[in-house]
């Protein structure tokens, strides 16, 4: 079921009634456009949406759309692919006009599922796809338009990716599975995870209890090795809260309350 209340510019989760994410909405009024994506390598020009979260490739975004401008840009998205830019900017708001930077960092974003709502509103389901870096911005009304290249992480040679990759797949499986356990909202709902270094730090980057800025740091960067690098601390952190928080509601389901049984 949708949530009664709604802010374009933050994220809605829509949950069925057990609480899961329900990303196949089973609904009479969503539908999935039929949409032939081009190929991301191939978007040059794409469509743009400045918003205060950070999208990553693998990363579920479910938008509340009711702003005119991009309810055309929606519509427009529609249309011509089924794929918008999502540009972090921690300054949008409702009614500001926020482009995005000249060599920003954003996510290229493929429509799943669209909810028409009243007055031309929608609730729409995106999946992240692949980074992008904007060259230039092409058209600024009704709607952002910029001109962008895909963004990867530089090949890296050497045995020493993989020996980080291995030495931090376990803790940062462990962290996803407890973020799952916990209902989190950025958890990824696959169990499958990729098992490439780029992609799977990037995912596991977009689940992290962290700030936005940050989040775009690791966004922005062309480095696995050192996104790898800097992951290990934030997972060891977030692993050892939800760690604490499983085990609270373990002993509360056993005990009625959520703290440890007094020592006789």
């Amino acid at each position: 079921m949708l949530p009664t209340r709604l802010v374009e510019g933050q994220p809605f989760l829509p949950r069925t009634s057990n609480g899961a994410l329900a990303v196949t909405l089973a609904s009479s009024t969503c539908y999935n456009p039929v949409i032939m994506s081009a190929s991301p390598g191939e978007l040059e020009e794409i469509p743009v949406f400045p918003l205060s979260t950070v999208l990553f490739p693998g990363a579920i975004l479910p938008l509340h759309i009711f702003e005119d401008r991009y309810k055309k840009l929606m519509r427009y998205a529609i249309d011509n692919g089924g794929v918008f830019g999502l540009s972090y900017r921690s300054d949008s708001a409702i009614g500001r006009e926020t482009p995005p930077e000249i060599g920003s960092v954003g996510c290229v974003a493929k429509i799943n599922a669209v909810v028409p709502l009243e007055g031309g509103r929608m609730n729409i389901i995106s999946t992240g796809l692949v980074r992008y870096r904007v060259l230039a911005v092409q058209q600024s009304s009704p709607f952002v338009v910029a001109r962008i290249e895909p963004l990867t992480d530089d090949l890296e040679p050497g045995a020493d990716l993989n020996q980080i990759f291995d030495d931090i797949a376990d803790s940062c499986r462990k962290f996803l599975e407890a973020a799952q356990a916990l209902d989190e909202p950025n958890a990824p709902i696959n169990q499958d995870l990729p098992e490439d270094p780029e992609a799977f730090s990037l995912l596991v980057s977009s689940a992290l209890p962290i700030d936005n800025d940050a989040k775009q740091t690791l966004l922005e960067m062309t480095s696995t090795r050192l996104r790898l690098s800097r992951l290990r601390q934030h997972v060891a952190s977030a692993l050892a809260e939800y760690s604490d928080r499983i085990r609270i509601q373990q002993m509360a389901k056993g005990n009625g309350h959520g703290r440890m049984p007094a020592e006789k």
